[in-house]
């Protein structure tokens, strides 16, 4: 029997960025296939950029450190831009699987899913991979700014380094859940190709983690 359509209330959402934590809670915890473990996981990135904004925020200006102002400029900057850009993720991927849900429960043979599906399956392994790109730049960002940053502050560089490295291996389930769909829907070579992509990210992200912990610890 053909599964029905999905009810429109299922695939709508509002953004990440404009609710509060509390609704967001409530919006993740409903029984509604978007936000889910995707946007969860982006979030998490957010909140490791956010946290390392704070790390630098402690650092600029201080005396002990000031022959690393540009560095922490730089930083500063680039966290502020993986913020913004994981909170976009957090969303592209809700309204990613809303789309491939919806489209998966019309009828088999339906024009609409037929021409649609293919590059919906896609978006669904490439946000995911995008996250994993984004949350690896932060931990690189991270290792650099370890040596360098207010050494009261270190606690939280080091909690902001764990949430990036589970952001990125939490994105590696969303692109292994959706790769034997994207073999099916648009090729064998692509699924691989993801399979790949992730696997390494999610290599170098332990490196990074390690190395950044070392520093801190040390």
């Amino acid at each position: 029997m053909a599964e029905s359509p999905v009810d429109p209330a299922e695939t709508t959402h509002a953004a990440v960025s404009d609710q509060t934590v509390s609704a967001l809670l409530g919006a993740i915890a409903r029984k509604s296939p978007a936000p889910g473990g995707g946007a969860v996981a982006s979030a998490a990135g957010a909140l490791a950029a956010a946290l390392a904004g704070m790390v630098l925020a402690y650092s600029v200006g201080k005396k002990s450190l000031a022959q690393h102002a540009e560095a922490h400029e730089r930083l500063t900057e680039r966290a502020e831009q993986a913020g913004r850009r994981l909170l976009e993720l957090a969303d592209a991927d809700a309204e990613a699987y809303a789309h491939m849900n919806a489209l998966q429960r019309l009828d088999a043979g339906d024009e609409r899913r037929e021409a649609e599906l293919p590059a919906a399956v896609q978006r669904c392994v490439d946000v995911p991979l995008e996250v994993q790109s984004a949350c690896l730049a932060l931990l690189v960002d991270f290792e650099q700014l370890a040596p360098i940053a207010n050494a009261w502050l270190l606690s939280d560089l080091k909690i902001a380094a764990i949430l990036a490295e589970a952001a990125l291996r939490a994105s590696a389930c969303n692109v292994a859940v959706n790769v034997p769909a994207l073999r099916q829907n648009v090729g064998g070579a692509p699924a691989a190709a993801a399979e790949r992509a992730s696997d390494e990210a999610c290599d170098r992200g332990a490196r990074l983690l390690r190395s950044i912990e070392s520093r801190i610890d040390a």
